[in-house]
């Protein structure tokens, strides 16, 4: 699957400096196989806030998962989230717009499928919150999981590991970050 047009400079973490604004922002409803990685809400965060001590490390770490062959997603709800985050007031120390914020998903959408949250995924929550015992904000993980398995994606992209852990249903991907001679 490809998930942005050919005349496209690639995804917007290669290029350098600020976000380069593409227009195709489509949404994709997809199924897919162990080539499909969800990208967690922090991670997007702090590959596109500049300034902040992960964002080249984000930045490079999503360019290695696309190195990899793996096909970068989002749930409707890291969306909301990703949103959330950059208006609810200072993030690493800068302020983003309603505008700012929109402008950053329809940059980031011909890089991403956007996966969204058929009904299955709400029997799915239901089977996960009962076999973990989860309660609290620890459900909003949860749902991430459930539309995942709701589409046959099986990888995540995460800063809070220690949230998803306990997932057995999901892989974690982890970075590894290289040193200055290209080891790990």
């Amino acid at each position: 699957m490809r998930l942005h047009p050919p005349h496209s400079p690639g995804p917007p973490w290669m290029a350098a400096g600020i976000w380069v604004e593409h227009c195709a922002g489509k949404r994709s409803t997809v199924t897919m196989d162990d080539n499909a990685c969800v990208v967690d809400t922090n991670v997007l965060v702090y590959s596109t806030v500049s300034g902040n001590p992960w964002h080249q490390q984000a930045r490079q770490w999503l360019a290695t998962l696309q190195g990899k062959g793996l096909d970068l997603c989002v749930t409707t709800q890291i969306l909301r989230e990703y949103m959330v985050v950059l208006t609810r007031g200072t993030v690493f120390e800068k302020s983003f717009s309603i505008d700012q914020v929109l402008a950053q998903i329809r940059a980031l959408l011909p890089s991403l499928a956007v996966l969204d949250e058929p009904l299955a995924s709400a029997d799915l929550l239901r089977t996960l919150v009962q076999r973990y015992q989860i309660c609290g904000k620890n459900i909003h993980d949860a749902n991430i999981v459930a539309v995942m398995l709701a589409h046959e994606v099986r990888r995540l992209a995460t800063y809070n590991q220690t949230d998803f852990q306990r997932f057995d249903e999901i892989i974690l991907e982890t970075m590894i970050v290289e040193d200055s001679t290209g080891e790990a």
